[in-house]
């Protein structure tokens, strides 16, 4: 009985180190961690935005949003993120998200305090995620963007409404 419990030992151990060896040649690869991009600042004063907006003549680009949804994660992660990083329009748009159904109180450009839904309303959003452009008085600048279909579409169209909107605050200073 102690040899063929020996045997084992020896089959189990020569059949460790034979898969070892055969591991230890095997190079692991790891996805390149991409760095953290910044999110998208939350909108709380529209009143403070456009103060800001007025002060570098820049429109405001707002993305009308909700917690849940993956459509504006997808838009957050893989256009407007980059955007903001972007030297061509970083300090040519101030960006912010308004989460709709967060109920926060936000700031309207008319210094009244509203929640994020009323917000939502008051500017007939109703689908997400929506790209509002405002001047500094709280005038749409460019058409926005609602909803997605195809990412590649919406970056296309977002640039033209930036260009746009960014002509329309330059021409109205």
């Amino acid at each position: 009985m102690k040899a063929v419990y020996a045997g084992i030992i020896i089959f189990v151990t020569a059949a460790t180190d034979a898969a070892a060896n055969a591991l230890s040649g095997f190079v692991y690869e790891y996805e390149e961690e991409k760095p953290e991009i910044s999110p998208i600042p939350e909108l709380s004063s529209f009143e403070q935005v456009a103060r800001q907006a007025r002060a570098r003549g820049v429109p405001i680009l707002v993305e009308f949003s909700t917690p849940w949804c993956r459509y504006c994660t997808a838009l957050e992660e893989q256009i407007l993120k980059p955007l903001m990083l972007n030297g061509k329009y970083r300090d040519q748009v101030i960006i912010k998200k308004l989460e709709v159904n967060s109920y926060a109180s936000v700031i309207g450009f008319d210094g009244q305090l509203y929640r994020s839904d009323q917000i939502s309303r008051m500017y007939d959003v109703d689908l997400y995620p929506t790209l509002v452009f405002f001047d500094a008085d709280g005038r749409e600048v460019s058409q926005r963007i609602v909803g997605i279909t195809v990412l590649e579409y919406v970056a296309e169209a977002l640039e033209k409404a930036i260009d746009e909107a960014i002509q329309d605050t330059v021409s109205t200073r």
